[in-house]
């Protein structure tokens, strides 16, 4: 049975190459497969149902577009399928932080922007500091050895 599972878990795992390798201080973008629309599960108010009493509904049309969100990586966790993202940003002076995982359907694509030099697994730390404290230094990328020169 547990053989099956991890063959089943193996069909959902995206391409390599459509997963960039990620680590924690990496400021990344994370697109989103959002639908916005009309669901029927949402109970209306009985206000609303009065005043929607004698207007025709319309077919509302689900709506999939993709929604940015930049920010950076405080954790890695789990392997394989299970694996999640956890990602922070400061918007309007309140921290955001979401969780994903990386081989889901709604994550369309991963864009790192720039790496960090970090001596941390997770960087929970972060949620206590503000402003410029929230800085990361960035790893400078190796430049190619020449020869005789």
């Amino acid at each position: 049975m547990r053989q099956e599972i991890h063959d089943y878990e193996r069909t959902l795992l995206k391409a390599p190459a459509e997963v960039p390798e990620i680590h924690p201080g990496d400021t990344v973008r994370v697109h989103i497969n959002f639908y916005a629309g009309a669901s029927e599960s949402v109970p209306v108010k009985k206000i609303h149902r009065i005043a929607a009493k004698g207007k025709q509904q319309r077919g509302e049309v689900k709506v999939e577009r993709v929604q940015v969100f930049e920010g950076t990586v405080l954790s890695i966790k789990g392997s394989g399928t299970r694996r999640k993202l956890t990602v922070r940003k400061v918007s309007g002076g309140v921290g955001v932080e979401k969780t994903w995982f990386v081989h889901s359907r709604k994550v369309s694509k991963i864009e790192v922007v720039r790496r960090a030099k970090v001596r941390r697994a997770k960087l929970y730390y972060l949620r206590n500091r503000v402003g410029k404290g929230t800085r990361l230094e960035e790893k400078r990328a190796r430049r190619p050895v020449q020869n005789g020169a």
